[in-house]
């Protein structure tokens, strides 16, 4: 079963942005951005960001703290993480959860009662309603997530991260 942070590595939807999310959401690990960091320090030339080391070096620092250096790193790059692009991060995390779900080989109650958990981990939004076994609506909540997730993919499938 893939997870949903494999989901996200797949698509190619991870970046700063859904790292420093997942990090701090638990939906990944400290090795997945002290990983991607790498790669981004291996593209670097001239001087070298101080914050950047830090999180290439990170596995002796805590979670939060590389999370602060992440946020910090990207505001010294101008791409600091407004509201709506830790939204988005989210939404992809989203997206990449109920694909996981979907694709898992759970029976469908296992797949209906972890569904229930993402409602509710995601905020019990409005797209998803349909997805919860106390809705009226008479819909199969894995077909409701299989909507939901479909249209999520259309969001994000298209668009590529930005790495810095």
């Amino acid at each position: 079963m893939m997870s949903a942070f494999d989901v996200m590595k797949e698509i190619n939807l991870l970046d700063w942005n859904t790292l420093l999310v997942g990090l701090e959401r638990g939906w990944c690990e400290k090795k997945s951005l002290i990983d991607f960091s790498e790669i981004v320090f291996a593209r670097v030339s001239g001087e070298i960001d101080g914050d950047l080391l830090t999180m290439v070096l990170g596995e002796s620092v805590s979670d939060d703290e590389l999370i602060s250096t992440g946020l910090r790193y990207l505001e010294t790059c101008g791409q600091a993480m407004s509201q709506d692009k830790k939204n988005e991060a989210i939404e992809k995390w989203r997206f990449a959860h109920l694909s996981s779900l979907l694709q898992s080989e759970n029976s469908d109650e296992e797949k209906i009662a972890v569904l229930q958990e993402l409602y509710a981990e995601f905020g019990f939004p409005e797209d998803m309603a349909s997805c919860s076994i106390y809705s009226r609506d008479q819909i199969d909540p894995l077909l409701a997530a299989a909507r939901v997730a479909e249209d999520l993919s259309r969001r994000f499938l298209s668009a590529s991260p930005d790495v810095k």
